[in-house]
């Protein structure tokens, strides 16, 4: 029997999966570790792994920044599938804004306090809430992150460096259609969900379920 291991997105945690309904499968929320100074993604990674129990299939479901992870995880070990959802597989599919801001490398130089207030202001914008319970949990999921954490997940996203072509077969990238942190314009050989935003592991759960169901059955 596989199990699902989740990672969630950047600060967040398993609150973001309470909402999908996957039947058939153990799952296992993968907890987020202090990252080292100056330790690479890929570094970072190789230790999230001792929280997989390698004597058994993997699977691995990534939300936004823990897409990411996932799929570097996924490089490291051996994975049944792979799914992505409101995330990039390479920097290629960042919109010109975001590459403008990787390219300034601004965020380098806004305190990490700044960075975590300004981000609760505009979440509700850019993560497309649709609830005022929507916007509460969102609002305390970044109240409860670590901004240091932040801070270095941020740039570890404007410096990713990777591209794989070997998960191609088992990778499935779920992806909305209005999601503003990672615009759809760039973003390839994804399976869409109309209107959803990058909260639509909370607001779309019921339709990401059953595209999930669908392809761990297949």
């Amino acid at each position: 029997m596989a199990k699902i291991y989740f990672i969630s997105g950047l600060g967040a945690d398993e609150r973001v999966f309470q909402f999908l309904n996957i039947s058939g499968f153990e799952t296992k929320n993968i907890k987020w570790e202090d990252p080292l100074k100056n330790e690479s993604l890929t570094d970072y990674s190789k230790r999230l792994i001792n929280q997989i129990d390698l004597n058994e299939k993997v699977i691995l479901i990534g939300v936004s920044f823990g897409g990411m992870i996932a799929q570097e995880i996924a490089n490291l070990i051996e994975c049944e599938k792979v799914i992505i959802i409101s995330s990039i597989k390479s920097l290629k599919e960042l919109d010109e804004k975001m590459r403008m801001v990787k390219q300034s490398a601004i965020y380098k130089f806004i305190p990490s306090r700044f960075l975590k207030w300004t981000n609760s202001l505009s979440a509700d914008y850019y993560f497309s809430t649709e609830t005022k319970e929507e916007s509460k949990l969102l609002k305390q999921i970044i109240t409860d992150t670590d901004r240091f954490f932040m801070k270095w997940a941020i740039d570890k996203i404007m410096t990713w460096k990777y591209e794989s072509e070997f998960l191609q077969e088992k990778l499935t990238h779920i992806h909305g259609t209005h999601d503003r942190i990672f615009p759809i314009n760039n973003i390839t050989n994804a399976i869409k969900i109309k209107d959803g935003g990058h909260f639509m592991i909370v607001n779309r759960a019921k339709e990401i379920s059953a595209i999930i169901q669908e392809k761990l059955n297949g």
